[in-house]
């Protein structure tokens, strides 16, 4: 079989189809059970295997790198079975892989006999995770890659076998993000080297130190005295240091990936690359990652997408926040024009409370497809024993999978045949996108911030929260379905109002092409601010230079009342009021007005001095009625705001509507679609339906 991606979309065999995989590793899983799991997972709907390659197994000794000595360590027996059963497989081969092993699946002798290779913080402490890019790491790398590379080689999509993908490491940064900090290694780095690689990255970003000194503050007389400040969110210099590291440490990671697919395709593994971002916040990471692979043909970057790990998590089953970070998720994979996948779609749990039950996991796995996802690989589909000394978790990795490691099938496999045969039965969703009716605009450094952002009462991570809990939340509860995008790439087209979430900084492309929106005609929402600073919190006001909107700092526990509203607004956040000027129109007031209309090249813009966590209906209503004046179209009326609904329209016009109950009792809704209606549709707890038009 072969995977090809076009258009976004998936190819098997020629015809177009959702990409189902599962993770299954040779290592664990006993040998002489491989044909029957598989042929399960096919009966499953599965149409591809994945499977990480640990480093640590295979090396663990320095110096002997081992395949097919032992069943566990037989991976072309494994890619054997593949063949024979028609399914195409992906391969994992790291460096890192994380996936519940010691070192996350790089040996234990790195770190042990290399400590000078390992991660450190910024106050020299070591991680236990090896510095990506310090040369004697890549080094030992770069021997197990090419091992590796020589026993799939034959195996390849292009020499007729069912390798069809290759995954360059995992969840790149997780090793040291989620440790709390940056890599601050000053061997890999250079730090207080003239030619040290973060010398380097200063001069070409600042050319001189002077620059440099007017940028952070600072009184260095050369580029070898620079060296990352100690972060401090209430000091913009600090910030703009942290934003510097930051992108310096995401463009060596960038590099990083880079040479483990150099030295890949160098022996011959001509296959599509992928990767995995840990979370929707590490997606935005790869954007300016994702143009050093073009050479390579792209790199396919899909997401995980957990709901519970286990008692450390917000929520045991998806709820509809979770539909909420499924939205952005996804939405930010199509700004970066990739098919909408899910690399780590939970198959289960490694740890075994709370429990991953078989509704529970339906529900996420159509949460899922009615944002759009058009790829998924189930993390895991089965299990087994951990190979000697690797297992960071248990002995046993079963992972409460579909198969558990046993070999039994789990009451969870019920779920997943069920969305298995609803996702062949609606093949042509492939070529879907989900209907919108009003854009949220945001950029990547929203998400990107919570490593640097300046600390502020219009901080990027407050409006994030509020384009979430606020303005998402309240459009999915209305019949005003959102679609996120990305303001800093282009200026949207003017066919449906745009949301702006307000902060202080937003680049400054970003506040042009929201100016060239509403100059064109468009129709802007601006909540709570304009933006004052730009991306590296340095005074940009474009977008508050053209709208000239007055406004004065207010606060006021003080309910708004609107002439288009029957009620009153409680609990929202008044930070300011607005001073109207001629041709101004007040649509909300709160002692004074807070909420204008105006009219503003050839469009509109209306400005909200507040924002909200939605907790009242009136905040549904409010900002359904701010869009109806605004000329935005309804895409699904529904009574009931507690279900969430989206529509997935084809290429062919056909349409499928998504009704979602994410919660723990039945509910019912009427709902209302172009010509058609439906009254008291009931939803068991925890329920996913569709109706196809």
């Amino acid at each position: 079989m072969k995977i090809e991606i076009k258009n976004r979309r998936y190819y098997i065999d020629g015809k177009e189809k959702y990409l189902v995989s599962g993770e299954f590793h040779y290592f664990r899983v006993p040998s002489d059970d491989f044909e029957r799991r598989m042929r399960l997972f096919k009966e499953a709907g599965g149409n591809c295997i994945s499977t990480y390659v640990p480093w640590c197994i295979h090396e663990e000794t320095e110096g002997e790198i081992v395949f097919g000595d032992r069943p566990e360590r037989d991976l072309a027996a494994f890619l054997e079975v593949c063949k024979k059963l028609d399914l195409p497989v992906t391969v994992r081969p790291g460096p890192y892989c994380y996936s519940e092993l010691i070192g996350g699946g790089v040996p234990t002798w790195i770190n042990e006999k290399y400590p000078e290779i390992l991660a450190c913080r910024q106050n020299g402490e070591k991680l236990d995770s090896a510095s990506y890019m310090h040369p004697h790491f890549f080094e030992k790398a770069e021997k197990y890659l090419k091992a590796f590379a020589k026993v799939v080689k034959p195996y390849l999509s292009s020499q007729g076998g069912p390798v069809c993908m290759c995954q360059l490491d995992n969840e790149l940064t997780g090793t040291q993000i989620w440790a709390g900090t940056l890599d601050y290694n000053p061997q890999t780095w250079g730090f207080g080297d003239e030619n040290g690689r973060y010398a380097k990255y200063l001069r070409e970003r600042y050319n001189t130190v002077e620059n440099v000194n007017s940028a952070y503050n600072t009184s260095w007389s050369s580029f070898a005295d620079a060296l990352p400040l100690e972060k401090n969110s209430k000091d913009e210099y600090a910030c703009r240091c942290s934003k510097d590291m930051f992108d310096f440490y995401l463009d060596m990671c960038g590099e990083y990936l880079e040479k483990t697919a150099e030295c890949l395709r160098n022996e011959g593994i001509d296959v599509k690359f992928c990767h995995n971002a840990g979370n929707l916040n590490m997606t935005s990471y790869f954007e300016k990652i994702l143009p050093r692979f073009e050479k390579y043909g792209g790199l396919m970057l899909g997401c995980d997408h957990y709901y519970n790990l286990g008692l450390n998590f917000e929520q045991n089953n998806p709820t509809p926040q979770y539909a909420v970070d499924m939205l952005c998720s996804y939405d930010q994979l199509l700004s970066l024009s990739m098919p909408q996948t899910v690399l780590e779609l939970p198959g289960g749990s490694p740890s075994d409370f709370p429990p991953m039950l078989s509704n529970d996991l339906l529900a996420c796995f159509f949460v899922n497809a009615a944002m759009g996802m058009k790829g998924l690989n189930y993390y895991i589909f089965t299990g087994g024993p951990n190979y000697k000394n690797t297992g960071g978790s248990s002995d046993i990795y079963d992972f409460n999978a579909f198969i558990r490691a046993d070999g039994t099938l789990n009451e969870t496999y019920t779920a997943a045949k069920k969305f298995g045969a609803f996702l062949e039965k609606h093949r042509s969703l492939q070529s879907a996108e989900r209907n919108i009716s009003v854009r949220v605009g945001y950029d990547g450094e929203l998400f990107r911030s919570s490593q640097y952002g300046y600390e502020s009462e219009n901080s990027q991570a407050q409006a994030k929260s509020f384009m979430k809990k606020g303005v998402l939340y309240a459009l999915l509860a209305s019949s005003y379905s959102p679609g996120l995008f990305d303001i800093a790439s282009c200026a949207p087209d003017t066919d449906m109002p745009l949301i702006l979430c307000g902060a202080d900084a937003l680049c400054e492309k970003a506040q042009r092409n929201v100016v060239s929106f509403v100059e064109a005609g468009g129709k802007l929402i601006v909540f709570k601010t304009f933006p004052t600073l730009d991306d590296s919190y340095s005074p940009c006001t474009v977008l508050k230079d053209f709208a000239d909107i007055k406004t004065e700092k207010f606060s006021t526990a003080s309910p708004a009342s609107a002439p288009f509203l029957k009620t009153r607004i409680h609990q929202i956040n008044i930070k300011y009021a607005v001073v109207p000027k001629n041709g101004e129109e007040i649509l909300l007031t709160a002692e004074k007005p807070v909420a204008i209309r105006k009219k503003a090249g050839k469009g509109e813009i209306v400005f909200c001095g507040f924002d909200f966590t939605l907790s009242q209906l009136s905040h549904v209503d409010m900002l359904s009625e701010i869009l109806a004046m605004l000329g935005a179209k309804k895409t699904v009326c529904h009574s009931n705001p507690h279900i969430f609904t989206t529509v997935l329209e084809n290429e062919n016009g056909e349409k499928t509507v998504f009704l979602m109950n994410l919660y723990s009792s039945p509910q019912k809704t009427d709902i209302c679609f172009e010509d058609k209606s439906f009254r008291d549709i009931p939803l068991e707890a925890m329920e996913v339906k569709t109706i196809d038009l």
